[in-house]
């Protein structure tokens, strides 16, 4: 009995300590440089193929100035320049233009956004009633709306840049599944208290529930109810890579660095002096956009803004999946599968916490591209000229997640919180995710070498490249990414306040720089707010419904014409995201990692 009381209490000792070393070990991490990104990431399949923008000349010249620099090269950084550059159009008072840098560590958008889920379905009743506890209900639900004004905006900007059939833009019906039948009737809580604040919301949902219903949606006996409500899906590359190569085709006052870190930022008495390996350079104006790496130029944003690395794998379908149950065909073929694939978005909860979940989206079935002058014709005025320049989709699956190895292996996500490496995938998690999908669906069928339309090809070299290229089997590939998580959940945007920066302002009434005092009465720069560094970061997994338009208000703010309490609307920035020193001052990443997990 002593012996065996021993063993029980030897045990107890080891879990604590277990935990206690866990908890060290995260904490030491959280309270590092993130430093920057790592030279050979993983290779994301969104960034392939890769934008024309990679391939330009690496060895050209910095300018000495610029009236703005904007470092991160994702959806919030193109937000800004876009916004700063498209503002110009039609003034005639500016007779010299903004002249706009953009520094970008690695290749174009390979960062969070090029290695994303490619949803743009925010969280809404699953965060109302936290939103609500924590800032009062109607801030929680100008947050709500503003992350809902995202699926529209990213439309309207897709259409607007001709870039809706490259990127893939679209609407999709999302589909919230639960396996635990506890957490389903909690997010039924939740939505009720949720619609019953924005009663306008209520038809855009539906409930599942049955046997029957689930498996009309084909999915897995496990899976105890959904709630499904209109989302978007998009390739988030394409449309950041398609917007930036149309600014630097209209606008030759901007300019974009890849593979040219920020390595240092240095006052001086005429404003700011930014370090590359490629040289130095001076501006007024910095915007960091870096999101998880901000706190690298940023130190006193550690612990703010957390790294995490999460996983992300494209897929083949299993040949029975979408195909119409209810004919007596085997076979596969394009013919037979149902109208929802590349419609229908999926976010999965496998435990008893909403805070885990894995994701998924599947691209459009192959359709005939657009022909180059129907391409051309969309495009706006300024924008290359050039063909169909992407392979046509194949109907791949692109599923992300298992952060917690559902739901039942925390400790795998906390083994990557503070982690901003991204070169590597975590054993654990790429085996969870090369296997969860064919549990999730019913009927997922035999594996699916090759894509959707090899069958038809009848090039077999350009097959045999293909496989070279891409895994044989399910997994076509797996990757990773570094998401930002704000220690309060909320973004952080706008002008840094010195204690943050260290760096203080430059007083632009007493000592303006040289280069910009030539143009200054003719230039767009005149017009500019006073100097300063800013911020659009930390959107804690959920950029594509909070980055976009956190980099337009940064913009406007930079330009000088931020929207006021009166002019808000459901697309203007809550004031609970804006940095002041008061919140960061009272931000405390224990405290709110601790309620994610709980």
């Amino acid at each position: 009995a002593i012996i065996s009381l021993f063993s029980r209490i030897r045990l107890i000792y080891q879990t604590l300590k277990s935990i206690s070393d866990s908890f060290s070990a995260v904490s030491h991490r959280v309270s590092l440089d993130p430093g920057l990104p790592h030279p050979n990431p993983s290779r994301s399949y969104w960034c392939s193929p890769s934008s024309s923008l990679d391939s330009r000349p690496k060895d050209a010249t910095l300018p000495e100035y610029a009236d703005v620099v904007i470092i991160g090269s994702g959806i919030s950084g193109t937000a800004i320049a876009r916004t700063l550059l498209d503002s110009q159009q039609g003034s005639d008072d500016v007779k010299e233009p903004l002249r706009v840098v953009m520094l970008e560590a690695r290749d174009v958008c390979s960062g969070a956004t090029g290695r994303n889920g490619g949803h743009i379905s925010p969280n809404t009743y699953q965060d109302y009633a936290e939103l609500a506890a924590g800032y009062g209900s109607q801030a929680a639900q100008q947050i709500i709306r503003y992350r809902l004004a995202h699926l529209p905006q990213l439309m309207k900007v897709a259409k607007e840049e001709g870039l809706l059939e490259a990127s893939q833009a679209r609407v999709v019906e999302q589909f919230d599944a639960y396996l635990q039948e506890g957490t389903y009737q909690k997010a039924r809580k939740l939505f009720g208290g949720y619609v019953d604040a924005i009663p306008e919301e209520r038809n855009n949902y539906k409930m599942y529930e049955g046997e029957e219903a689930v498996k009309d949606l084909q999915l897995s006996s496990y899976i105890t109810g959904c709630i499904s409500r209109p989302g978007g899906a998009v390739h988030p590359y394409r449309l950041i890579t398609g917007i930036l190569s149309r600014l630097l085709a209209v606008y030759p006052s901007f300019h974009l660095f890849t593979q040219t870190p920020c390595t240092s930022i240095a006052q001086s008495p005429s404003g700011y002096i930014i370090s590359t390996p490629k040289g130095t350079l001076k501006t007024l104006h910095i915007v960091h956009a870096t999101n998880a790496w901000a706190s690298h130029l940023l130190p006193e944003m550690r612990t703010k803004i957390i790294p995490v690395r999460v996983h992300m794998t494209a897929q083949r379908p299993g040949r029975s999946l979408g195909r119409d149950l209810t004919s007596d065909s085997d076979s596969f073929s394009i013919g037979s599968i149902r109208n929802w694939a590349g419609k229908r978005s999926f976010v999965f909860y496998p435990g008893a916490s909403l805070s885990f979940f894995d994701y998924l989206t599947q691209f459009p079935l192959p359709s005939t591209p657009s022909s180059p002058s129907t391409l051309n014709d969309s495009n706006p005025v300024g924008a290359a000229k050039s063909p169909f320049p992407y392979p046509a989709p194949e109907g791949e699956l692109l599923f992300g997640g298992g952060a917690a190895l559902g739901g039942s292996g925390e400790a795998a996500m906390m083994q990557n919180v503070g982690v901003a490496d991204d070169s590597a995938v975590d054993f654990e998690i790429g085996a969870y995710l090369g296997g969860a999908m064919e549990r999730y669906f019913e009927g997922w069928g035999a594996e699916g070498e090759s894509s959707l339309n090899d069958d038809r090809k009848q090039d077999k070299a350009e097959e045999v490249e293909e496989k070279e290229e891409w895994g044989r089997g399910r997994m076509k590939a797996a990757w990773t990414g570094i998401i930002g998580i704000s220690a309060d959940g909320q973004p952080w945007v706008g002008r840094v306040p010195g204690k943050v920066s260290g760096r203080g302002e430059p007083k632009i009434s007493s000592s303006f720089s040289s280069e910009s005092k030539a143009t200054a009465s003719h230039s767009a720069a005149s017009n500019l707010a006073a100097p300063g560094e800013w911020i659009a970061a930390g959107f804690t997994g959920e950029g594509m419904t909070h980055a976009w338009l956190a980099g337009v208000e940064v913009a406007r703010m930079v330009l000088g014409s931020s929207a006021t309490c009166s002019e808000r609307d459901e697309t203007a920035l809550p004031e609970q995201f804006l940095i002041t020193e008061k919140r960061w001052k009272e931000t405390d990443w224990e405290a709110f990692l601790g309620g994610a997990l709980g």
